[in-house]
């Protein structure tokens, strides 16, 4: 198993796995690696670890040297050149009438290369634009076509909820998110009101994702017969995250009652799932010939809905 560290490029950029190389280093520390596209300037994230085989990239980028003031002075004069060159990207791009937008320029911190971030709607040619501002740059160019979330995490913004993205400020990674996250979490299933900037389902659909498949085995089923501090009654929807039910009680009425204030009813959880699903599918509570009440919670009586 190897030790590696971990180094990002960029401050909310992904981590990679690097050999330290017998260096000893501090998380924040500023290093230089070698690439396969040449040296770069990075920072210490994660301090040294061991990791399984299967985690690590083969071959590991290797830490040079912890970053000298010299360092810092090249990568401050890179990134004049950077603004430089995205102008001159930018100019080329209207004189050539190309349909694309122009996102980010990086230098590469040895001065080898330079790359231009962009979006479009479909491929394009851009075998001309290159020529041109490498005549003008004297140096490799390299073009890179993002997607609508890398598009809007470069150029950060401020989400429905009124904070910045959460692309932009803590999500190194994007991972995939699905409107059945919205579904198992009893959310409205209206896709335009969980749309981020970038057009795409908000990432935060994520963070309680987990959170019904934990627990709902602990919960209730809509259709299983439970005890509410009001009698006996059929569980109508869940409410994971707010860990909430609604119930209908025999009186036909429909009350919220807290996950914490229900008890079961005898007989039920001998039955398949631990619920009573005869009498549940009729949607006749009287037709369940269990007793009516086996251990009733101490809670408070919840209003009517």
């Amino acid at each position: 198993m190897p030790i590696v560290v971990g180094v990002a490029f960029k401050p909310i950029g992904k981590i990679f796995y690097c050999d330290p190389c017998t260096l000893t280093l501090e998380e924040n520390d500023a290093v230089i690696l070698e690439t396969e596209h040449g040296l770069e300037f990075g920072f210490i994230m994660m301090t040294e670890r061991m990791i399984p085989d299967s985690e690590a990239a083969a071959p590991l980028m290797k830490i040079v040297r912890a970053a000298r003031p010299d360092d810092f002075e090249r990568r401050e004069r890179n990134a004049r050149r950077q603004a430089e060159a995205f102008v001159t990207c930018k100019q080329k791009i209207a004189l050539l009438k190309l349909p694309m937008k122009l996102i980010e320029c990086e230098w590469a911190f040895d001065g080898a290369q330079v790359t231009f971030h962009f979006t479009a709607e479909g491929r394009i040619d851009f075998r001309e634009l290159v020529r041109e501002i490498a005549a003008v740059l004297h140096t490799r160019v390299q073009m890179h076509q993002v997607g609508p979330r890398d598009h809007a995490k470069i150029v950060t913004g401020i989400g429905p909820c009124g904070r910045p993205t959460c692309c932009s400020t803590f999500l190194r990674e994007f991972e995939p998110v699905s409107m059945k996250m919205a579904k198992t979490q009893n959310l409205s299933l209206n896709p335009a009101k969980f749309t981020g900037l970038c057009g795409k389902l908000m990432c935060c659909l994520r963070y309680e994702h987990n959170m019904p498949e934990t627990g709902a085995p602990k919960l209730p089923a809509p259709g299983m017969v439970v005890m509410t501090p009001m009698g006996r009654a059929k569980v109508e929807e869940v409410n994971v995250i707010q860990q909430m039910i609604t119930v209908q009680l025999e009186t036909q009425k429909f009350i919220e009652v807290r996950f914490k204030d229900i008890g079961e009813v005898p007989g039920c959880v001998d039955h398949r799932e631990g619920g009573c699903e005869d009498c549940a599918s009729s949607g006749v509570l009287a037709d369940c010939e269990v007793p009516t009440r086996d251990r009733v919670a101490t809670g408070p009586i919840l209003p009517m809905i």
